[in-house]
């Protein structure tokens, strides 16, 4: 079961609810051998760090961090479909890239 790293890089409103704005740095694997990580090279982390700290400015002891904080979420497996038809939503069956978040 794979599981996502994601960075909440800001906020936005949105029917009168704070949303995050997310960006995917990689997913969690597991192998024979146990955990690990594959890394999206083309996130600019040092990005990720700077939106991270002017979305926490002003708050206590928050947006001085030198470090990226990730979210791990593990990706729920999906009912299996006999069918290859698409959805609803205009995915193939099992290629949904809705974050669900």
């Amino acid at each position: 079961m794979a599981k996502r790293l994601v960075v909440k890089v800001g906020e936005y409103q949105k029917d009168g609810e704070t949303k995050g704005e997310y960006i995917k740095v990689g997913v969690i694997l597991h192998g024979d051998k146990g955990e690990y990580a594959l890394l999206d090279p083309t996130v600019n982390m040092a990005g990720a760090l700077l939106k991270q700290r002017v979305m926490n400015q002003g708050k206590q002891n928050k947006g001085k961090g030198d470090v990226v904080m990730c979210s791990i979420f593990t990706d729920e497996p999906k009912p299996q479909n006999n069918n290859n038809h698409n959805n609803s939503n205009g995915y193939q069956d099992g290629f949904n890239d809705d974050p669900g978040f």
